[in-house]
């Protein structure tokens, strides 16, 4: 693919936010695995997770995820906290990809 032809799917805007990142996954075997990382960048929809060390995750699996956004960057973020499901949607060397479910609880800052 040349570079040309990229095109970019994303609906909303990403930020180049590094914030704390909460994850707890349930194994097969009906285990709870918890990690933490950071945001490499996130949006209203997704984010990526960096400083993470999950072996076993694949694309498609399901994680609970809890994003805290600093209140000094809050004013500008559509959310100040997030909390709820989302969908691994890649895996790469330095990270992954989630795409938050539409059932997750965004709380909102007042101005």
């Amino acid at each position: 693919m040349k570079t040309g032809d990229f095109t970019e799917k994303r609906k909303f805007k990403r930020l180049d936010l590094s914030i704390p990142a909460k994850l707890k996954r349930t194994s097969s075997s009906g285990k709870e695995e918890v990690f933490s990382g950071a945001t490499g960048d996130v949006s209203y929809n997704g984010a990526y997770i960096v400083d993470i060390k999950i072996k076993s995750i694949k694309p498609e699996d399901t994680i609970h995820i809890s994003l805290s956004v600093p209140r000094e960057d809050a004013r500008d973020f559509p959310f100040s906290r997030l909390i709820g499901d989302a969908t691994v949607i890649r895996v790469e060397e330095d990270g992954i990809a989630v795409e938050f479910s539409k059932d997750v609880n965004r709380l909102f800052v007042a101005n």
